[in-house]
């Protein structure tokens, strides 16, 4: 209304032209005299707020195709600022490279039944770690590819163990803790995951069908004893190792990396089967750095965060938010295992 009353001349030319043409036009019955200008894609962004229409559309019935407001000419498929990071195994490297001596991943210290305060693992420590799970998976004979099974709750080790994955081209299969002896035996034969790390309550659950699971080789007990964690079992042929001497072995021979490409497969996540038989989504390294790297226009972090860990890893909403406050220095502090 402002530009109204300033007059013609202050208004710029494009909308003199609109207005002198207008003035010109004759109304049908019921409708309102005038053009406007056709907002351009960034326009229609703000005005819209959240996703712009794209102009192609669908093949296959009257949907329209939408892209985020934030970014509404460029499909985002990687960090804007990192655009050379392709792979989880790259944006590990990148973190490590950045934030080495910062905080990384935390849990609290249980002395005498009291809950005391976080200790903390850098993420030059978690980088060093990762190296020697690896390196174990292959000392143990694990080839490259192979899917490996994540059977326990949110702790420091679950991402250990899925960044080694990711630097030696393993495939992880999260498995829910609250998944049923049916569901687990499905996911790991339908998955052929050679190695599961568990933890020594969801190894008595293993144990008891592990004869019903031939393509497993190795199980890592994670948080177990050495001196009451069983080395083989007989029936199945399969080795037992606690975590801490798989790291032992992998740190006494490690390998250099194998780092995958970003169409390579980084998971398979698997539904809690409440429905059937689980479903698993196959997804690539790429699938899920552009993910993250989608969101994270709207969405930031920053190295003096500190996040509680507590949505299920299995689940794949947890894993991007893991995957993004890797890459901005987050420090990750887990929960007890009780909400």
């Amino acid at each position: 209304m402002a530009r109204e009353e300033e007059g013609p001349a202050m208004m710029d030319a494009a909308e003199r032209r609109l207005r002198v043409v207008s003035a010109h036009l004759e109304p049908q019955a019921g409708a309102t005299a005038g053009l406007a200008a056709n907002p351009t894609a960034g326009e229609y962004a703000h005005v819209q707020g959240y996703s712009v229409v794209l102009p192609e559309k669908l093949q296959t019935g009257k949907w329209n195709v939408y892209r985020s407001a934030e970014s509404p000419l460029r499909l985002i498929n990687r960090f804007p600022a990192t655009p050379d990071i392709g792979t989880l195994h790259d944006n590990f490297v990148y973190a490590v490279e950045t934030f080495t001596d910062c905080r990384y991943l935390g849990t609290r210290v249980c002395a005498d039944g009291a809950v005391g305060d976080y200790k903390w693992m850098t993420y030059g420590e978690a980088s060093t770690s990762r190296t020697a799970i690896g390196s174990g998976l292959i000392y143990h004979g694990i080839s490259e590819g192979a899917r490996i099974g994540l059977y326990f709750i949110n702790r420091p080790e679950w991402i250990i163990i899925d960044h080694a994955c990711a630097a030696y081209s393993y495939v992880s299969v999260p498995l829910y803790d609250t998944l049923g002896p049916d569901a687990v035996q499905f996911i790991v034969n339908h998955a052929t995951v050679e190695a599961i790390f568990c933890v020594p309550q969801t190894l008595s659950t293993l144990l008891s069908f592990l004869t019903q699971m031939p393509c497993v080789r190795l199980i890592v007990v994670v948080g177990g004893d050495n001196a009451n964690t069983p080395s083989t079992t007989a029936a199945a042929g399969v080795e037992i190792i606690t975590y801490s001497r798989l790291h032992s072995q992998g740190k006494m021979s490690s390998q250099t990396y194998r780092p995958p490409k970003p169409e390579d497969v980084a998971t398979i996540c698997y539904t809690s089967g409440t429905t059937g038989t689980p479903k698993g989504a196959v997804l690539s390294h790429e699938n899920l750095i552009a993910n993250v790297a989608g969101s994270s226009l709207g969405v930031k972090f920053y190295p003096s965060d500190v996040y509680i860990s507590y949505l299920p890893l299995a689940h794949i909403y947890e894993r991007a938010n893991q995957i993004a406050l890797l890459h901005y220095g987050v420090a990750i502090g887990f929960y007890q295992g009780i909400i």
